[in-house]
């Protein structure tokens, strides 16, 4: 308070010894405009404070983020959403990228197992050419609300099998997200991700992942996966998936398909908590 209360003194006498003591002088004879005042710019520093607080450690962010995702999973009884699958060739290749397959499905679920997909639309690359080649993905949806393709290395379980450090901690939103990075204790199966996930500290659950594989997951016909982004949305207060992005390259050229393919799955106009009817889950488990 007293460097603030001498910092304006200064600038007081400052002002007053460039307006002068009583009337403003009279104007130079060679000066036809409006006469400005030359003055110094003035530079205080303020003393750094030393604020001492306890931080987060990285055992209580896991755990909390094991409280967060089996919270987020307690509060869904039922969703139901629409994904859209889609391959795409020559992604990166200088060439143009060519869209393979396309599904649209509506996935239904409920607790604690109950699963139904209805296909809407289903694409093939070839189709309309009454080629006999042509590409075939499938994508069937799991029960229950889990995500564990989000949550797997932050499950209880799974301490033991992955080494995890802080990255940073940034303010988004008015509030922190943590970035952990983490990785397989174990160098014997080098086919085991490492990645980094964003923790929302308002809800501690993860709401982005990228996933690095040192070595082919499905060695020897991928050759190697480049990269995998996980994405969840907010919608109306849960945290569910929004996309999947796969990018791989193939040890051979794949029929239809060459080297290099993007896979992706993306989740559109979410209905939780409507209270699905039993009645929904009963006769064949895809309908077209």
């Amino acid at each position: 308070m007293a460097a603030l209360l001498t910092c304006m003194t200064t600038l007081a006498l400052a002002v007053t010894a460039v307006a002068g003591a009583g009337s403003p002088p009279a104007p130079s004879a060679r000066s036809s405009g409006p006469t400005l005042a030359a003055e110094d710019t003035m530079y205080y520093e303020m003393p750094p404070v030393l604020v001492s607080s306890p931080r987060v450690t990285l055992d209580e962010i896991l755990g909390r983020v094991a409280r967060g995702e089996r919270r987020r999973d307690s509060l869904m009884a039922d969703q139901s959403v629409l994904v859209t699958t889609r391959l795409v060739r020559n992604a990166d290749r200088g060439k143009p990228a060519e869209l393979l397959t396309e599904t649209v499905m509506r996935v239904y679920k409920k607790k604690p197992d109950r699963v139904r997909t209805q296909v809407l639309r289903d694409y093939r690359a070839g189709d309309e050419k009454k080629k006999h080649a042509r590409v075939d993905v499938k994508m069937r949806a799991r029960g229950g609300m889990d995500e564990e393709v989000v949550n797997f290395a932050f499950r209880p379980e799974a301490r033991r099998q992955y080494k995890y450090r802080i990255l940073g901690r940034e303010l988004t939103g008015g509030h922190v997200v943590y970035r952990i990075a983490f990785e397989p204790r174990s160098l014997l199966d080098a086919t085991e991700p490492r990645g980094v996930v964003w923790i929302d500290t308002n809800d501690f659950v993860i709401v982005r992942q990228e996933l690095v594989f040192d070595r082919s997951p499905a060695a020897p016909i991928i050759k190697n996966v480049n990269r995998v982004v996980i994405e969840r949305q907010n919608v109306d207060g849960y945290w569910v998936l929004k996309r999947v992005l796969l990018r791989a390259e193939a040890t051979i050229p794949l029929p239809q398909v060459g080297r290099s393919f993007d896979f992706s799955l993306r989740f559109d106009d979410y209905a939780i908590n409507r209270g699905l009817p039993d009645s929904l889950f009963i006769g064949p488990a895809e309908v077209k």
